[in-house]
Formats: C-alpha cells, structure tokens, sequence
C-alpha cells in the first residue's frame, strides 16, 4: 500500500509538474502573440504618423502656392518645391513601411504616381501660374484612403493585442489555479512550497496590475491622438474663424472636462480683447478689456494662476477672480491673436489639465495656426475682389461675376439688367473741392447704392467716378424702377465736407437688358455705356434705357 501510494503520489508530482509546464508555455506563447501584436500596432502607428506628416506637406504646398499665385511670393515657391521633394522622400519611406500589406503597398504606388504628377505641377507653376488642385485633390485622396485602411488595421490589432492579453491572464490564471489545488491536495505537508506558491501569485498579481496600467495609458494615449486628430480634421474644414472657435471650444470641452473657458481675440485696433466662443459652464471673464489686463498675454507664453504658487491675478475678470486658472496665448506666424482661458473650478479638473498641458498646448497651437490661416485667407480675398475706397467690389470681380449671372440668367431663361452709372460733373467737384472731398463723395454714393438696392444685386467701381450695377433675374420695368430709385435716393442726399455743404451730387444712368440688348458681357456693358452718354447728353440726372436688339 506504501509503495502504491507512493506511486501514486510520483505519478500525481508528475502529472502536476508536467501540467503546470503545458501552462506555463501556453502562457509564454500567448505573451509572444501579444509581444506580437503590440510591435504590428507600433507599425502602424508609425505609417500614420508617415502619412500625417504628408498631409501636412500637401497642406504646405496648397497655401504656399496659393500665396505664391495672390502675392507672387517667389521664396515661398522655394519652400513648395522643398516641402514637394520631401513629400517624394516621405512617399518612400511609406512603400518601405507597408511592404507586409500588399493592398496598401498597391495603394501606395497610387499615391507615389500622384505624388510625382504633383512635384512635376510644382516645377511647372513659375510657368503656368496656375494651382494644381487635380493633383493637390488626389494626393489628398490617396492618403485619406491609405490613412483610412491604416486606421482600421490599427483598430483591428488593438482589438487583437487587448483580446490576446485577457486570454493570457485566463489561460494565466486558470493553470495557476488548478495548479494550486494539485499541489495543496498532494504537498499539504510541503509548507515551504506553499510560501513558494503565495509569493508567486504576489508576483503575478502584481504582473497583472502592471499590464492593466501600461493598457489604461496606452487607451488613454490613443483617446488623446483621437481627440487631436479629430480637432485637426475638423478644424481644417472651417471656412471661417467663427467655425474654427466653436470646432476649438468643442474639443476642449472633451479634452478637459469638468472645466470651462473661453476663447478671446484682440480686435483689429490692437486695444480691445473680446470674448468669440466658450465651453463649460458660465464665464466670470469681461465682455472686453485691454490686452495688457491678461498676465499670459504679457508673458508671451501659457500662464497657470494657483493658490500658494502664482498668487498674481490677471485684470479680466468681471467680479472676484476664481483660485486657479490658465491662460494660453494664441499665437501664430510670429503674430499674438489672443488667448485661452481655463477655468478650473474643482480639484479634479485642476489635476487633469495640468497632466494634459502638452496635449493642450498642442491643440492650442493648431487653432492657433487655422484662425491664423482664415484670417489671412479672407484678407487676401478681401483685397482681391473689393475696392478700397468704397469697399465695393473691383471690376476684375465684375467682369466674373459678369459671365457667371449671364450662364445662369441663359440655364435658367431669366432676363439681367446691366446698370451704368456715372457721378454727374465729378471733376468739377473735385477742382472745387479737392481730392479727398471726391472720394468722400465717392464713399457716400456707395453706400447709397447699397441702400437702395437688393442684397442680391451685385455693385462694381468700374473706374473713377463710373460704377456698374449687375441685377440678376430682374425684368425691364423692374430695373429702370431701382435706377429711378437710385437717382432719386442720389439726388435727395446731402453731404459736407468740413462743414461746408456740397452742392447736390446727381448721377446719370444707362440701362442694359439681357438677353433683349444683347448676349455677351461687354456687349451689354458697351450699350449700357452707350444709354449712359445719352442720359448725360441729354441733361444729366436721369435714366436712359438701351434699346438695341442684338
């Protein structure tokens, strides 16, 4: 019977030694998949990172030629061409990068061949002037296809990594429990292999806690790069800076929650802050305040004030300020716009916007950088459409505007009227009053124009003291009426300049009709030139209507 059990006892030592050694390399090889997957989600992170950096040289290359062909801007031709050829050099690195994923590295010779059509449009741009926008399109196509397949293959192996993990710590933690009752049922007396035991679920216990918080950074960190790249993605579709604060106030809001702020923007006199959007609850900041009321602003740089270490106040606040809060200068091409300001009304909040500060200031540079880019778009679209002495639009806008009405008034088979107006004995005004009563006058004659017309109705500065008014889907009588409404308007208007009356300013006016005076734009502007000449020969102030038939 001793040796029975004895034998048996042998066999049961075997069977567990040889059970727990099948464990423990079921649990090694479960680890190796995850090492494995973990290196197939760094990859992929690294061809993200690959083709966010070319999104952002494609981006490059649009504005800088896009400033290129406004200003003629020849070194920033240079830095297109530059940021082109390292476009090319990054497009190599990506077919490098996915040689494991044969539909990627197919969609990457696409890319590369559209990569190549663009640098030779670059090259070609001193030449042609022109913006490449086909090739600027499909780069930005390819990469978002590519980026788009990327990120599922991203998702699909942190799912594989995350399910690999848990069934390690099954496989992990059913072994060591099945091991456990074996050797307490047969080594009960063992009690040093008992210790042995104990200290070695302290071990993995500890193992475990040390992967589940290297899991929670790692989902946090990927949370984070979401979040950013949600904020680029989205702020990159504004068209305006109003769009781009609410897109801003909006990811801030999901970025540190439990907080509030605002964004505030220096006005154009340089002397005023006012607040263009808020997140979180209700603002204790002033409606508007000097810049110099704001410490960060006068830092240049991001400026916590907390309780017992920056005990400073900024001046912006509307009654007592609160005890801790950031200011963050927005600030791009060397320029300050503004700032933003976090309020943090509780302990938690405080915490985690000072763990996420670079998070923050990340995202603060990048509406920083597209409010920068709004504004600069819409001034130099403002200077290349518009007049500047009477804020109406130019005659190279005209002359578009012009040729788009008339193809529309021809799709649709509406009529246009093409109004010439003319400022009644103009040089007169100007010998005897001087230049700048002129263009006093020529100001206040635009904007009678604007009164007395519709929204609609699109008003040019032709040249001097000649304006054309193009009306679409308006009928005869319906233009001669608003001319006779302008002319009057004109006539009853009074004006003086230092004080001194001017003597009434009339206007004389011609009358074209689309399609019955004519088809084609400078037709229709010569004939209304022509009923202009004729209103002026015949006594000025009044409103003459063309009637050839073309």
């Amino acid at each position: 019977m001793a040796s029975r059990a004895v034998l048996m006892l042998v066999l049961a030592g075997v069977f567990a030694v040889a059970f727990i050694a099948a464990g423990a390399y079921t649990v090694y090889q479960n680890m190796q998949q995850a090492e494995v997957a973990r290196g197939w989600i760094d990859h992929s992170q690294l061809v993200l990172a690959n083709l966010q950096t070319q999104s952002e040289r494609v981006e490059r290359i649009d504005f800088t030629l896009q400033i290129a062909v406004t200003a003629a801007d020849h070194p920033r031709l240079r830095g297109a061409q530059m940021a082109t050829s390292n476009l090319i050099a990054d497009q190599q690195q990506l077919q490098e990068l996915v040689q494991d994923n044969p539909g990627q590295v197919a969609r990457a010779k696409d890319l590369s061949k559209s990569v190549v059509a663009l640098a030779a449009a670059v090259e070609a741009f001193p030449t042609t002037k022109a913006v490449p926008d086909k090739e600027l399109i499909e780069v930005r196509n390819h990469l978002a296809v590519i980026t788009t397949e990327e990120r599922t293959l991203l998702h699909d192996r942190t799912d594989s990594s995350k399910h690999t993990s848990y069934r390690s710590f099954l496989l992990a933690s059913s072994y060591l429990g099945l091991s456990f009752l074996i050797i307490v049922a047969l080594f009960a007396i063992l009690v040093r292999q008992a210790r042995e035991r104990n200290a070695h679920d302290v071990q993995m216990n500890a193992a475990r806690y040390d992967l589940q918080s290297t899991v929670e950074r790692l989902t946090e960190r990927a949370q984070e790069s979401d979040l950013l790249i949600s904020a680029r993605d989205e702020l990159q579709l504004c068209t305006t800076t109003s769009e781009a604060h609410e897109c801003f106030v909006r990811h801030m809001g999901l970025l540190l929650p439990g907080t509030s702020g605002a964004t505030l923007m220096i006005n154009n006199s340089r002397r005023m802050v006012e607040i263009c959007a808020r997140w979180g609850g209700l603002s204790p900041l002033l409606d508007g305040f000097n810049p110099d009321a704001c410490c960060g602003l006068r830092a240049g740089k991001a400026r916590w004030r907390r309780a017992g270490k920056s005990e400073l106040h900024c001046m912006h606040f509307a009654g007592k300020p609160p005890e801790n809060y950031l200011c963050v200068p927005l600030a791009a091409h060397g320029e300050t716009q503004g700032f933003v300001y976090v309020g943090c009304d509780t302990a938690e909040a405080l915490e985690a916007a000072e763990e996420r500060m670079s998070l923050l200031q990340q995202l603060v540079e990048l509406a920083s950088l597209s409010i920068a880019s709004l504004n600069l778009r819409a001034k130099l679209e403002g200077q290349s459409i518009r007049d500047p002495l009477t804020g109406l639009f130019n005659r190279h806008f005209m002359e578009i505007a012009l040729e788009r009405e008339l193809h529309r008034a021809g799709r649709e088979g509406t009529s246009l009227a093409v109004l010439m107006l003319d400022v009644d004995h103009f040089k007169k005004l100007n010998d005897t009053f001087g230049h700048e009563a002129g263009d006093m006058v020529l100001r206040e004659v635009a904007e009678c124009f604007r009164d007395a017309l519709r929204e609609e109705d699109i008003i040019c500065r032709y040249g001097g003291e000649e304006f054309i008014v193009i009306m679409p889907d308006t009928i005869e009588e319906a233009a001669l009426r608003r001319a006779e409404n302008i002319r009057n308007a004109m006539a009853e208007k009074k004006m003086r300049y230092r004080g001194e009356l001017i003597p009434m300013t009339t206007v004389s006016i011609g009358v074209a009709m689309y399609p019955r005076s004519g088809r084609e734009g400078q037709s229709l502007i010569q004939l209304a030139d022509s009923a202009l000449y004729r209103a002026k020969r015949g006594g000025r102030n009044q409103v003459m209507l063309e009637a050839a038939v073309v």
